[in-house]
């Protein structure tokens, strides 16, 4: 990978042995010109609560660079369109209640706020990995956090290779916990209808 220019690794949301089910339903926030990572934490916070009112779980990471990543595990029985019709649903949602915060607009030029992008639960589509190296100055990397450690004046880009490894020397891999949790998405999307 290095030999080929490649820094950051990005992995797709479902695994080779069944590509079509997904064992994440992704909520990409993206900072449009106008928002930062302050912003994003603020969305974020948002979404916690939306999946928590329709009984979900959701873990937070940073991507690397200004975003974040909030991901609902998922038991490997429904397929893209269960996901991206949660994550379209709820950005559509938090978009009406929080406009100029919460955005659903794809194109750059017309964005304003935080971009949740439901595009990204798709087959083939892929994320940046947990620990992930990301090509920006300082190598920040994809750390997973505790909901309560997430905080509107923390720099995503000091979250380095170096914090990473005594992070998980001190306090373990808290992305374990996304890799056992298996959560149905029926009972949501019912609500959600």
């Amino acid at each position: 990978m290095a030999s080929m220019g490649c820094i950051d690794l990005n992995v797709p949301l479902s695994r080779v042995d069944l590509p079509h089910k997904p064992d994440i339903a992704l909520f990409d926030l993206d900072p449009a010109a106008d928002a930062g990572f302050r912003e994003c934490v603020i969305v974020a916070r948002l979404v916690r609560e939306t999946l928590s009112a329709i009984g979900l779980r959701g873990y937070v990471k940073t991507s690397g660079s200004d975003g974040i990543h909030v991901l609902v595990p998922l038991a490997r029985r429904h397929r893209f369109s269960d996901t991206h019709l949660l994550v379209s649903t709820i950005a559509g949602a938090l978009e009406q209640l929080h406009p100029g915060l919460v955005t659903t607009e794809f194109l750059k030029r017309k964005r304003r706020g935080v971009l949740i992008d439901a595009n990204q639960n798709g087959p083939g589509r892929t994320v940046a990995s947990v620990y992930s190296v990301r090509p920006h100055p300082r190598g920040p990397v994809s750390m997973p956090l505790e909901w309560d450690e997430l905080d509107e004046s923390m720099d995503p880009h000091d979250l380095t290779m170096a914090v990473a490894v005594d992070r998980i020397a001190r306090r373990g891999d808290l992305f374990e916990s996304v890799l056992h949790d298996k959560q149905s998405l029926s009972r949501a999307l019912r609500a959600l209808r």
